[in-house]
């Protein structure tokens, strides 16, 4: 016996679910590193008592000076679902030992990419005491839901 089930049944189901992190979601921060080169500029003193600066041939860079690679953090916003207490995580075996003062978010599969490319999360970055609160991805993602097609979870650890 096969059991067909209309597609507007799925539809609805994302829809609900979808309107739970505008109810229950968080606004948090993904942090991620960007590797910028910064030149800084200096005279090329080839020729005795000449300070020259060689231009690129028509372009607006220098062919001189002493590059530095940077780290810069660019945070992105994100709207989680945030579990801090263990009693309410979801889909969880009591085989998974995760340490204290983990977190499970809940996130859209259309965010899985903005969530593997981060380094840390910063959970409820509207409210002030909460900036220095920092976390990094603890494990692998974890598909779930109907279809486990739109939705993943994850663990986060305090960052120290």
């Amino acid at each position: 016996m096969t059991l067909n089930i209309s597609p507007s049944v799925f539809n609805k189901y994302y829809e609900l679910i979808d309107e739970t992190f505008d109810i229950f979601g968080v606004p948090c921060k993904l942090v991620s590193i960007e590797k910028k080169e910064i030149i800084i500029q200096t005279p090329d003193n080839n020729f005795p008592n000449v300070n020259t600066i060689r231009r690129n041939g028509g372009g607006g860079g220098y062919n001189i000076g002493t590059k530095t690679i940077k780290e810069v953090e660019t945070l992105t916003d994100i709207q989680l679902k945030v579990y801090h207490d263990p009693k309410q995580w979801i889909n969880i075996s009591e085989a998974v030992k995760v340490p204290d003062g983990s977190i499970q978010t809940i996130a859209k599969m259309s965010d899985l990419q903005k969530i593997l490319n981060s380094k840390k999360l910063i959970v409820n970055s509207d409210l002030d005491f909460f900036k220095d609160k920092r976390f990094v991805r603890w494990g692998d993602y974890t598909p779930m839901g109907i279809k486990q097609n739109r939705y993943f979870t994850c663990f986060w650890n305090r960052a120290s």
